[in-house]
């Protein structure tokens, strides 16, 4: 499958997240009153320790020109990314289940990326960092607060079906195309 090396990314990571995490749990134990203020900011170095493993940027690149289907993929795998940080996060089955009945569609908005990118490689180093960052923006939040500042999102999410999922991306990348450098052919 397109993702396999994306996911195994992201698994080492939770393995590097869960050791850091462990050590912490084992800090409070001891009675180091670290409280959270400490515990946000080693998960949130952590992650940018993470995020600098993986240069490459997903933020919009200048001197990179986006295709109209490009900007509608790059839109649409932000949306799936941020739902499989949330629904994992809140221990929520909507990822699953979208991916289920979207799979075609997520597919071939991953192809469109690898196209973009010029093979899987760079795809799979873009997604990664793309992962990292809609994680990045959860550091130190509790599940509580990731799941309340989702919940539109994964509401949104179990009602999209392929058709509605293309045009929820459709309408976010127009919505966001003024950010993109579109090529000129």
């Amino acid at each position: 499958m397109i993702a396999a090396s994306f996911l195994v990314r992201i698994l080492a990571n939770i393995g590097r997240f869960s050791q850091i995490l462990a050590r912490l749990n084992m800090v409070e134990m001891l009675g180091v009153g670290t409280g959270g203020m400490m515990k946000k900011f080693v998960v949130v170095t952590a992650l940018a320790a993470v995020l600098l493993q993986h240069p490459v940027s997903t933020a919009v690149a200048k001197d990179v020109c986006y295709s109209p289907a490009a900007i509608e993929a790059e839109e649409a795998l932000r949306f799936i990314t941020d739902l499989m940080v949330a629904s994992t996060a809140c221990r929520d089955q909507t990822y699953g289940l979208f991916q289920q009945r979207n799979r075609d569609a997520i597919v071939a908005y991953q192809k469109a990326m690898i196209a973009h990118f010029h093979g899987n490689a760079a795809f799979d180093k873009w997604h990664t960092s793309l992962a990292n960052e809609a994680s990045l923006k959860t550091a130190g939040m509790s599940s509580t607060q990731v799941c309340q500042q989702a919940a539109d999102n994964m509401k949104k999410a179990a009602s999209l079906d392929v058709k509605g999922l293309r045009a929820f991306a459709a309408a976010a990348a127009a919505s966001a195309a003024p950010r993109y450098n579109k090529c000129r052919r």
